[in-house]
């Protein structure tokens, strides 16, 4: 009984030498798993909600013809969709 009680002492030494070695890789890890945690958190609760992520349709620009979401394209009386001031000032009238 005595030399299981001293062999469970040396081991649990060992693992706290261990530990205090590499207290900064151990840090990581559980960091690492706490931004994982609240990453899976943040889906589910916007999958509770019903929140989705909201999806813009892109436009091409008549000048240029850069790809920009909808929302930050200039449209023109002409119905054509442009991507800055630049692209509507040189645009062919």
């Amino acid at each position: 009984m005595r030399e299981i009680l001293i062999i469970l002492v040396v081991v649990i030494v060992l693992l706290a030498l261990t530990a205090v070695k590499y207290r900064k890789q151990i840090a990581g890890l559980i960091g690492v798993a706490r931004m994982l945690k609240d990453a899976k958190d943040a889906v589910g609760q916007n999958s509770i909600r019903g929140e989705d992520a909201r999806s813009v349709q892109l436009v091409n620009c008549a000048k240029c013809g850069v790809w920009v979401p909808q929302d930050k394209a200039m449209k023109i009386r002409d119905g054509y969709f442009y991507c800055s001031d630049e692209c509507v000032k040189t645009r062919v009238t």
